[in-house]
């Protein structure tokens, strides 16, 4: 759903900030629609946890706190590493070596932000679950501010692109054990990160 899709976007990456209110009329023209597919998106949307739909008030952008983001590390290191497993033994060559491309990501840590959101929506895909990437994309909505505080550290960026490297290689190898493996020291090494930055 494109409305739905380019609303979330706007959300993640900040363009609509926590709190603020979105009006089906003004969102309808920024969106070239009419408000019907904007009111189905916020209600899919809420449903994610992205929006609020407020009684006799319309809907805001939910705001997110520090015991949301880490209930949604929490719930991916439960669905992501069955994915990895799933995409091992599904995987083509051509996603293999996409992903490769993208363990060697450039400088510029908006570029990373965006080059890790393809390597897990590559893996994500290959484990060949339409329920799965449901799931997976109602756990996918964190700030884009926090990852990208994520990969400004180098040593969180270093051990992420090394877990990178390995679930490459676990899905070289077709070996879903370890590439569940992986994927769940990667996500819960995250929330870790996380941590630190909240008692920081």
């Amino acid at each position: 759903m494109r409305v739905r899709d380019e609303l979330r976007a706007a959300i993640l990456d900040g363009t609509l900030e926590p709190g603020e209110k979105l009006r089906a009329e003004a969102l309808a023209e920024r969106f070239g629609t009419s408000r019907t597919p904007i009111r189905e998106a916020l209600v899919l949307l809420e449903r994610e946890g992205l929006a609020e739909l407020l009684p006799n008030r319309g809907a805001i952008v939910r705001p997110f706190d520090h015991a949301d983001l880490l209930d949604l590390y929490e719930v991916r290191a439960l669905i992501e590493p069955y994915a990895a497993a799933r995409a091992a033994t599904r995987i083509g060559p051509d996603e293999i070596e996409r992903l490769r491309a993208l363990c060697e990501p450039p400088r510029a840590v908006a570029d990373q932000v965006a080059y890790n959101e393809e390597f897990h929506s590559i893996i994500a895909h290959a484990a060949g679950s339409n329920r799965l990437l449901g799931a997976l994309r109602s756990v996918a909505g964190i700030p884009r501010t926090f990852r990208t505080a994520f990969w400004a550290d180098s040593r969180q960026r270093e051990q992420s692109l090394f877990c990178h490297r390995e679930l490459v290689t676990a899905f070289e190898q077709r070996r879903p054990e370890f590439a569940e493996a992986v994927m769940r020291t990667h996500i819960l090494g995250a929330r870790d990160f996380l941590v630190e930055v909240i008692d920081a």
